[in-house]
């Protein structure tokens, strides 16, 4: 047979791009359709045939397919099927949809496409096994695709990692040339993963099919099976690996008399039930597993060659020789049960027990119950004065299962009956509410105890059933702390409902033996606990200029208009935010039921206003770089630097106060006073409004900094792994912050020029001959064109602070761009770093700042209710 390409292949109505595959019984090519839509052609030769009657019996394969594979999505597509001749030679074809790229997934790139295969993935993985998810979803699809064929009286006969491509992500089978009526002895397949006994049959695929996933579960290639890994997983991953490896070692058994598993359709429910979390069934005996159990010693961390089958070893005569290695740790549970004895019970006792919906005969602890293995239950307990429970259980694969659940109290207040609140006080039904005598000593010191709270109260003594009882007299703000204390005590014990609210009543005309006229004055008063559902009230807020973002006790609730519903009465904080506009604070005191409304009138205060040039109170001018961060357009200047250096009483650097230096950059200052220098600016600026609390001064990141060049970079690398990968990729190595052109044809940027040259500073052979731009030294900042994004000086003047270390050392921090020193081309590319110690100064390096919107942003149609409680809970 001959394998070489064809060079002038004509496919009708489609353009025949290039070759991308091929092997023995055919070539595999890129084409476009009329359509404009990529396809894979499998062209076949009868050339590559010994005979006529091998080849017609390929193409009828083809021909008994091409319907079945549009019906599963487990086999590629065949959208069309012909024959032709290239001059005298004939060939029959098939039009298949397109896998995945290797690299690029969906998105094809014709010129550079390679498929994406499992031999692709396996080859990634360097040795390493697969995710044991992605083996078993593989698993599935491939089994249930070789289901579907075989089904139809057809064998695939040459499953392999190679024939298994990606469309959209998901594995197909696909090489369906090789696919032939079941039984048809014609030998085809490739070495490994065919059986002893042949391919052709339903058993062979699945054969082929047990060492591709033993390709992806070890690692290792299948000539090795079936040597184990170098190390298993762990938890429940390790779990899925033995069930999988068991199903594995079955399907794979050399002796075909000796696997369990016969078909594709056994074989899809033994690897659904993997995925389900339950135990692949044997139909061994009890007592064959106990037998064979004992003997067998299972290796389940073995090296080298030992044996992928859990203690099977080879034959010698009628008996087994155990070659697996020895391992401490307890082996896989050999057994499955038929059955397992449930048994139900709870705490308290005496629950009410429903089982799938039907109330079982007794009370809990109930009587042992058969379930088969893998089965699931759901049970409801029910008990008066606890909360109903109901949950799902999955039987487990062992003799017995005791069913175990502690109910939680659940005691509501009932209209018209007595409730027992915390610490077992009554409370009197009154109308819709329940109140509670008068709060005793005793339990306002268990809130001081359990609170840490100063006591502020004062006491006085009253009769009450005969016995002097001491009670607490506390003034409204130490009652409501208590009340809120009670109410998250009473709602963890189960007591109230979610509807429920507890709240007090002052009782100041009440004669009680020390409670004097002056505590009275003070405020002081005893005080009664009142349980009542939630009157709820509302706040419907608008503002001027509408869709300003609003904010309850400092919580994000979505923009105006809006109607919060659903909050409880109390005093709550509502802001109102607006960039370039003064912040909106009101305090909101709501009463019972009310449906409040507030409309407020934002003014204007020149404040930043992100996605829209900005100049702050420095008279610093900002850029939108994206939705959160504005750039500075300029390096911090001399006289930016001075004005913190006076009001926040710090030094100055030698010789900032130089002559005619206010519009240059500052120099000489360590990284630690950059930031020093961004806190200052975003507390200045908070105060004044210009700048909301979400906003923030800062140092760029150095993802943030490659971001201002127009660089884009990967967010999952470091600053020295993003060095490294920019310098091997040949594409952007080269790339300067003006061009890819060094030295540049003209001054547009401020670099160790031959004006440099003429400073005693910078030594001639330091400077870039033939470039000149007119700065021995700093230049004013915005002295060169900007970028596209409007920032100048951005590889030049001074390098740049940032924000990041260069390594996880510690130790190096990290400079950006080149300065007035820098000569060296790889210096200037986009993507090169300098590092330098933290605390240093040097007379090159300066910083930039930009401004950041670290507003949480959540959707408006999102619980803002929810949101309000969870503020209002988290202060109680």
């Amino acid at each position: 047979m001959t394998t070489n390409p064809r060079l002038n292949v004509h496919i009708p109505d489609h353009e025949v791009l290039r070759k991308i595959g091929g092997g023995a019984y055919g070539e595999v090519w890129m084409a476009r359709s009329v359509t404009g839509a990529l396809r894979a052609v499998k062209v076949v030769w009868r050339e590559d045939f010994d005979d006529e009657r091998g080849f017609e019996r390929e193409f009828d394969g083809i021909l008994q397919y091409e319907p079945l594979s549009r019906d599963h999505p487990g086999l590629v597509n065949i959208l069309h099927v012909g024959r032709s001749k290239e001059g005298q030679e004939p060939f029959y074809y098939y039009v298949m949809e397109l896998g995945d790229d290797y690299l690029t997934g969906i998105e094809i790139n014709p010129v550079e496409y390679e498929a994406r295969t499992l031999r692709s993935d396996v080859l990634h993985a360097e040795g390493q096994p697969l995710a044991v998810d992605a083996c078993l979803d593989v698993a599935s699809r491939l089994g249930d695709a070789l289901q579907q064929l075989h089904a139809n009286g057809l064998a695939h006969r040459d499953v392999k990692p190679s024939n298994v491509i990606f469309v959209d992500g998901k594995a197909k089978l696909a090489d369906i040339g090789l696919v032939a009526p079941r039984d048809q002895r014609t030998f085809v397949g490739t070495e490994g993963f065919v059986p002893p006994e042949g391919p052709g049959s339903a058993q062979a695929d699945l054969y082929s099919l047990g060492k591709v996933l033993y390709e992806m579960v070890s690692g290792k290639d299948r000539l090795q099976f079936p040597e184990l890994p170098d190390e298993l997983p762990s938890g429940d991953e390790r779990k899925q690996w033995l069930a999988l490896n068991q199903v594995i070692c079955d399907i794979c058994e050399p002796r075909q008399s000796k696997r369990e598993i016969q078909t594709a359709s056994q074989f899809v429910h033994a690897i659904e039930r993997i995925q389900a979390g339950k135990r692949v069934s044997k139909r061994r005996s009890a007592m064959l597993v106990r037998s064979v159990a004992a003997l067998l010693v299972i290796g389940l961390a073995g090296f080298g060659a030992y044996s992928m089958f859990p203690g099977k070893g080879e034959l010698e005569g009628e008996k087994a020789v155990i070659v697996a290695p020895v391992d401490p740790s307890p082996g896989p549970e050999l057994i499955d049960y038929e059955y397992c004895a449930v048994r139900v019970t709870s705490l308290p006792q005496h629950a009410e027990v429903y089982e799938n919906g039907v109330r079982i005969h007794g009370v809990t602890p109930t009587e042992f119950r058969d379930f088969m293995p893998g089965d699931e239950v759901s049970y409801r307990f029910e008990k008066v004065g606890y909360k109903p429970l109901e949950k799902t259980y999955t039987i487990p694969n062992q003799a017995s299962f005791l069913i175990f659940e502690q109910l939680q109290v659940f005691r509501p207040p009932v209209e018209n009956l007595m409730w027992k609140g915390p610490f077992s006080v009554n409370y009197t039904p009154q109308g819709e509410e329940h109140v509670s005598g008068l709060l005793h000593m005793v339990h306002y010191k268990r809130f001081l105890k359990a609170t840490g709270e100063d006591d502020l109260g004062r006491y006085a003594t009253i009769s009450e059933n005969g016995e002097k009882i001491k009670i607490a007299l506390l003034q409204p703000e130490q009652a409501q702390r208590y009340i809120e204390w009670l109410e998250g005590r009473a709602r963890a014990e189960g007591l109230i409902e979610d509807k429920h609210m507890l709240t007090f009543k002052s009782d100041p005309d009440l004669k009680a033996t020390g409670y004097t006229e002056v505590m009275n004055a003070q405020g002081f008063a005893p005080i009664r606990s009142v349980v009542k559902k939630i009157p709820y009230a509302s706040i419907e807020l608008t503002s001027i200029p509408g869709g300003a973002r609003v904010y309850v006790n400092g919580n994000f609730q979505g923009l105006t208009p809006i109607l919060l519903s659903e909050l409880r009465p109390k005093s709550l904080e509502v802001e109102i935010r607006e960039d370039g506009f003064k912040k909106f604070s009101q305090v909101v005191t709501l009463k019972d039921y009310e449906e409040f409304q507030l409309n407020a009138v934002l003014e204007a205060n020149h404040g930043v206003v992100f996605g829209e040039p900005w100049r702050n109170s420095l008279g610093m001018e900002f850029v939108p770089i994206n939705p959160s961060m504005m750039g500075g357009a300029y390096e911090v200047r001399v006289k930016d630097y001075l004005k913190f250096c006076k009001e926040a009483n710090h030094r100055a650097p030698y010789y900032s106060r130089a002559p005619n230096l206010e519009d240059h950059p500052i120099v000489n200052i360590t990284r630690d006073e950059a930031e020093a220098f961004c806190v200052w600016l975003t507390q200045v600026e908070r105060q004044s409004d210009t700048i909301s609390e979400a906003h923030r001064y800062s140092l760029p990141t150095d993802l943030q900094w490659s971001e201002m060049v127009g660089f884009e970079e990967d967010a999952e690398l470091s600053p020295l792994e993003r060095d490294l990968e920019a310098h091997s990729d040949p594409s952007i190595s080269e790339r300067f912050f003006w061009g890819d052109v060094f030295p540049p044809l003209e001054a547009v940027i401020n670099i160790a020029d031959e004006a440099a040259g003429l400073s005693v500073h910078t030594p001639k052979d330091r400077t870039i001959d033939g470039y000149y731009d007119g700065y021995a030294q700093t230049a004013p900042v915005g002295s060169f064109g900007a970028n596209d994004l409007g920032l100048y000086d951005m590889g030049g003047n001074v390098s740049e602070w940032v924000a990041e270390d260069y390594d996880d050392s510690g130790e190096l921090a990290l400079t950006r761009g080149g300065s007035w020193t820098t000569f060296f081309p790889r210096h200037l590319r986009v993507w090169s770093r300098s590092v330098m110690p933290r605390g240093q100064r040097s007379s090159d390096v300066g910083f930039r700042i930009v401004l950041l919107d670290e507003e949480e942003t959540l959707d408006p149609e999102l619980g803002n209710v929810d949101a309000v409680e969870a503020g209002a809970d988290s202060e109680e």
